[in-house]
């Protein structure tokens, strides 16, 4: 199984959107900033930055899903549905990963959760030990 999480301090990336000019548009899409808009929430303000704060997580928790800590920012995307379920895209497509936000008490995080990657080697190994009939795998050889 993919599986990645991360936890996000709210006030240290309020900090850090002050501190960096374009942060906002560097690393979320429009249709990101349009998401965490929906329902009336003011530009600017405390739940906006929470909601954020939690795609920020599930960017950083996807990266660490996909073992790829090279992926950039915007290659991933939080979009939501029309019930307002978050959905993963990366590279623009739809995402076999499921993702999971959350903030409260000055926290935001995010869980990304997917199958498992193809094996790129096969899972044991088919070496047999001198005197052994059988092969070993990771365990090491069966039990006699």
């Amino acid at each position: 199984m993919q599986l990645g999480c991360d936890l996000v301090d709210v006030e240290r990336f309020r900090a850090a959107m002050a501190r960096r000019a374009g942060m906002r548009t560097r690393v979320f899409s429009v249709v990101e900033l349009a998401d965490v808009r929906r329902g009336g929430v003011d530009e600017g303000s405390d739940v906006e930055l929470q909601r954020l704060a939690a795609r920020f997580a599930a960017k950083e928790a996807t990266r660490k899903a996909l073992g790829d800590l090279r992926l950039g920012f915007t290659a991933v995307e939080v979009r939501c549905d029309p019930d307002g379920a978050p959905r993963l895209f990366v590279d623009g497509e739809p995402s076999p990963l499921s993702v999971s936000l959350s903030h409260d008490g000055g926290m935001a995080m995010a869980v990304v959760a997917g199958p498992a990657a193809a094996p790129t080697s096969p899972p044991t190994s088919t070496r047999t030990s001198p005197g052994a009939s059988a092969p070993t795998g990771p365990a090491g050889p069966p039990p006699t």
